[in-house]
């Protein structure tokens, strides 16, 4: 299924009627973002029932905030999806911070840490959906300060203050994150190249 791209005079349409608040342009807005936004939720939370939660409670925050919106790259397409992207990203950070108030954030002792090495070549013949499936399958405190780090490009700083977590534990989640994604993906490749054929 392609992405679809609109006219920027259609997206300038769409975003003035969002600025006056008229319904049919936030449904429009709404539809041509929402596979974009569900991405970037699918990454930090697990279930479906959260992700949308999060993608509505972000869709909200952007209509109430789309008057302050500022075009910063040539194509208003890519701004518009920059600027959701921070929104949703803060908005999902905000969701794991609150379903981890009593536990917080912090690094978990239970793993090992052990040097696992895994061939690229076998890695890039997953699909994306093999590789979001593994990243999802770490815990929400790995998986938030990995795709912080490496996926949204923020500093082990930046992550501290939105996880209310040192810098230094925030290294540390990110390196276990990495071997225990290892490890998962080794198992995703092992179990590939060990299926039955179909006969």
């Amino acid at each position: 299924m392609g992405v679809s791209i609109l006219p920027e005079s259609t997206l300038i349409s769409i975003l003035d009627d969002c600025i006056q608040q008229k319904r049919e342009g936030q449904k429009r807005f709404y539809k041509h973002f929402y596979g974009f936004g569900y991405t970037i939720c699918q990454r930090y939370l697990s279930s479906h029932e959260d992700i949308v939660e999060v993608l509505n409670d972000g869709f909200l925050k952007v209509f109430t905030e789309v008057h302050r919106f500022e075009k910063r790259q040539d194509s208003l397409e890519g701004s518009l999806k920059a600027w959701i992207r921070r929104v949703l990203v803060n908005t999902s950070i905000d969701r794991l911070r609150k379903a981890n108030q009593k536990k917080k954030l912090t690094i978990d002792h239970s793993h090992e840490m052990t040097n696992l090495s895994i061939q690229s070549q076998a890695i890039s013949k997953l699909s994306y959906d093999e590789l979001l499936k593994s990243i999802n399958q770490l815990t929400p405190s790995y998986r938030a300060v990995f795709n912080l780090f490496v996926i949204d490009g923020y500093s082990h700083e930046e992550i501290g203050k939105m996880l209310n977590i040192s810098p230094g534990t925030s290294k540390s989640n990110l390196a276990k994150a990495r071997i225990n994604l290892q490890k998962l993906l080794s198992s995703e490749i092992y179990s590939k190249k060990y299926e039955p054929k179909a006969i």
